[in-house]
């Protein structure tokens, strides 16, 4: 009886955590499919009832270049859908920017529309059949990539400047400058201290010192 009631709670946890990943990995009801084709981005969504189809174009939206949503929305019974469609689109985060009411042309409803910014817009599309009806889109609007002829004149003038370096160093090497740069001074030579007169050069005999007075001269002795 024990091992039976484990049994069912186990397999009662396991049932639960399929269902809630199955819950995660599955769109929204009202969420709307967008897919790349080629150079457009295809819609769809249905539910119970109705269905909707539609064309985005072109397939990466830029800032400043008008974007054509063309929808085509049907019952799956009944008589075709001829009522109104109302499209919002708007940034992600700023509601309701732009609100539009088509009616059918010749190839469904369709609109044209400029964004003003890069980045995640939305588009909501209402309509009335048995009950109302909603659908959400999103889309991205990117910035346009740099053309090549902007990359290459970049090149060319970084090639230029390095260049131009270049050259200066090489002219600074072979110019003389202007003012020369003057010998770093020399230090004196030692002098050599006076010789005394005294000491280098030897008294003669007999010569008087200086200072002493000098003795008379002897007389001559008389003839007898």
């Amino acid at each position: 009886m024990r091992q039976s009631h484990t049994t069912s709670l186990l397999g009662w946890v396991v049932m639960t955590c399929l269902l809630a990943l199955h819950a995660d990995a599955a769109p929204a009801s009202d969420q709307i499919k967008v897919e790349r084709k080629g150079e457009l981005l295809s819609l769809s969504w249905r539910d119970a009832e109705d269905q909707l189809h539609g064309v985005l174009t072109p397939a990466v939206p830029r800032p400043g270049e008008p974007l054509r949503l063309t929808l085509s929305v049907g019952n799956l019974q009944g008589p075709p859908f001829q009522g109104a469609v109302t499209v919002a689109f708007s940034r992600e985060g700023v509601p309701g920017q732009v609100t539009r009411t088509l009616t059918r042309d010749a190839v469904g409803w369709s609109t044209e529309f400029v964004p003003d910014e890069a980045g995640a817009w939305d588009v909501d599309v209402r309509f009335l059949t048995t009950r109302p009806k909603a659908a959400h889109a999103r889309f991205t609007v990117s910035e346009p990539p740099v053309p090549p002829m902007v990359w290459r004149v970049l090149l060319i003038l970084a090639g230029g400047l390095l260049l131009v370096r270049v050259l200066y160093a090489v002219t600074r090497r072979g110019v003389t400058p202007e003012h020369p740069i003057p010998p770093l001074p020399q230090a004196a030579p030692a002098e050599t201290p006076p010789v005394e007169s005294g000491a280098a050069t030897p008294e003669a005999p007999g010569a008087a010192a200086p200072g002493e007075p000098a003795a008379p001269p002897a007389d001559p002795p008389a003839d007898r």
